[in-house]
């Protein structure tokens, strides 16, 4: 479907019209002012009967008038879903103001459901020494990163801590296709540059859902980790021929360019990227990134895993609680622990974890200069959950090559599971447990390829319940609920679609330790949060309002 624009006279109720425009004024302050650099804001609205008797698109647009406004389609994948943009202006900081004025275009007739697309800052990355005094300014608790490591005892450590040489001897041993050989690893992030670690004869399909090209190049002109993708791809499919491997040196690499900076997480990109992979014939979807709950997300992965395509994320750093979307069920989440089987000190943790892997002074690729297009080949140390869930996402492949991803998707329909299904099943079976490991907050332990690439397809059938993607989206948002207010604030009668996303924004911000009108101010406060009270973690009218009604 093409874009509408609107901006002429429509007829519209007056007093809605007014509501509207006022809180667009709120919401929002003229693009170019403040900032430099930002986009259009801009909303996510599902439409109820498009093309039939419901709300048309250009019906929508009108609401906004004389404001000129955009209508552009998600994604192919997602007919019902549509963008409503304001081109000449980008989202202010008062963000009740933003989320107030998603709840006026969800009551629109014929609207379902509608959410902000806001850029988040809940996935801090501290992998660069030289920046850490800048980002700890930015609010997030002291102490959750540990710097470089000069005892290492080789750059290849987190492979082996995983298992993954042995696991590449197995498939060579067996005469069966090793490293991830021919499968299609997609990887949306801040896109990459040219560098030794990433050959480019072994890259398929690569796209910017930003600038909508298919040029993933990463600019390299933000600030909090630039080089974001090109570090965690180095950890997937580096062919090891230089000073580094990946977990899976054969794959094939998708890079898809859907951030500006891994430290400023918007999800509706997020959403496009996996629908990308998803019709470009990816086999594993690995984000190193997090921010909100967004339905437009839980939709595009519901996609993903019903179309037998292996998606994960990281569980997040710094933050304590697991962010989205390793947080939503149908996502494998994936925590960090360093080279003693000890957690990363910065790792996210707790709800939705289900395996653990290599976060801390893991070897990565590098950018060592200020252009995109000149080569690289430097490789240094690098922490957080993005390297934990990279590592993984290569396990996948050395998993799927091994077996043939026909046969596996076979071998999960006769069990009755998607691919996804089984897969996430074995990961957590084979997975290894040091002494003491804390399986409630870490996972069923440290992932170890060389047992997952020889496990039985039955393995853990009986000790674990089924997992599929009609698992309520809602559900993760009431377990932060009851994680930062305790079990008794859960309002099980609040709408959790419609306002999980505000809800989420304000624990999130009590979580990293920033003050909001009502939470913690502490910085780094990851303990008993200081109220129960739902009430007290949001600041909006309307959802305020709600739960006064309830109690």
């Amino acid at each position: 479907m093409s874009t509408i624009e609107s901006g002429g006279p429509q007829e519209q109720d007056g007093s809605a019209q007014t509501r509207a425009q006022t809180l667009l004024r709120e919401a929002t302050i003229p693009l170019g002012e403040g900032v430099a650099g930002r986009r259009p804001a801009r909303y996510a609205v599902k439409l109820d009967g498009v093309g039939g008797a419901g709300t048309r698109p250009e019906e929508l647009a009108a609401v906004f008038s004389p404001e000129p406004v955009r209508i552009e389609p998600l994604s192919p994948s997602d007919p019902d879903v549509f963008l409503l943009v304001f081109p000449h202006r980008s989202f202010s900081s008062d963000t009740t103001a933003v989320f107030e004025l998603g709840y006026l275009i969800d009551d629109v007739p014929g609207v379902s459901a509608a959410e902000p697309d806001i850029a988040t800052d809940f996935y801090p990355d501290p992998d660069q020494p030289r920046r850490l005094g800048e980002e700890s300014a930015d609010g997030f608790m002291a102490g959750c990163w540990v710097g470089e490591d000069s005892g290492l005892p080789d750059a290849r450590w987190a492979l082996k801590a995983i298992r993954a040489p042995e696991a590449w001897a197995w498939s060579d041993a067996q005469g069966r296709p090793s490293r991830g050989e021919r499968i299609v690893v997609a990887q949306p992030d801040t896109g990459v540059v040219r560098h030794k670690e990433l050959d480019l004869e072994r890259r398929v399909a690569s796209f910017d859902v930003l600038d909508r090209d298919r040029d993933p190049e990463d600019p390299l002109n933000y600030r909090g980790n630039t080089g974001h993708g090109t570090a965690t791809g180095s950890v997937v499919v580096s062919g090891g021929s230089n000073a580094m491997s990946g977990c899976a040196p054969r794959a094939y690499h998708m890079p898809i360019r859907c951030i500006e900076s891994v430290v400023r997480v918007s999800q509706v990109p997020v959403a496009q990227a996996i629908d990308f992979a998803v019709d470009n014939g990816a086999h594993v979807v690995t984000m190193s990134l997090g921010g909100l709950p967004s339905f437009t997300l839980a939709r595009a992965l519901a996609r993903a895993v019903a179309a037998d395509v292996i998606v994960m994320a990281a569980a997040g750093n710094c933050v304590g609680t697991v962010v989205w979307p390793a947080r939503y069920d149908a996502c494998i989440a994936v925590a960090g622990v360093n080279k003693d089987d000890l957690r990363w000190k910065g790792s996210c943790r707790g709800y939705g974890v289900d395996v653990s892997a290599p976060a801390e002074n893991v070897y990565r690729a590098r950018p060592d200069g200020a252009s995109p297009t000149v080569e690289s080949s430097a490789v240094g140390q690098g922490e957080g959950t993005s390297y934990a869930v990279a590592l993984t996402a290569g396990v996948a492949a050395l998993w799927l090559a091994h077996h043939g991803r026909a046969n596996l998707v076979h071998q999960a329909r006769l069990r009755g599971e998607t691919l996804q299904d089984m897969f996430s099943r074995l990961l957590k079976a084979t997975a290894r447990r040091p002494p003491d490991w804390d399986a409630a907050n870490f996972g069923a332990g440290i992932v170890d390829a060389e047992a997952l690439l020889k496990a039985h397809f039955d393995l853990g059938r009986g000790r674990e319940g089924a997992f599929t993607v009609s698992i309520d989206p809602a559900l993760p948002v009431r377990a932060l609920v009851a994680e930062r207010l305790g079990p008794t604030a859960v309002d099980r009668q609040l709408d959790y679609d419609r306002y999980g996303p505000e809800l989420a924004f304000h624990l999130l911000e009590e979580a990293r330790g920033r003050p909001t009108p009502g939470g913690a101010e502490e910085a780094g406060s990851l303990g008993t949060p200081p109220t129960g009270d739902l009430r007290d973690a949001v600041t909006n009218p309307e959802l305020r309002a709600h739960l006064e009604r309830r109690a």
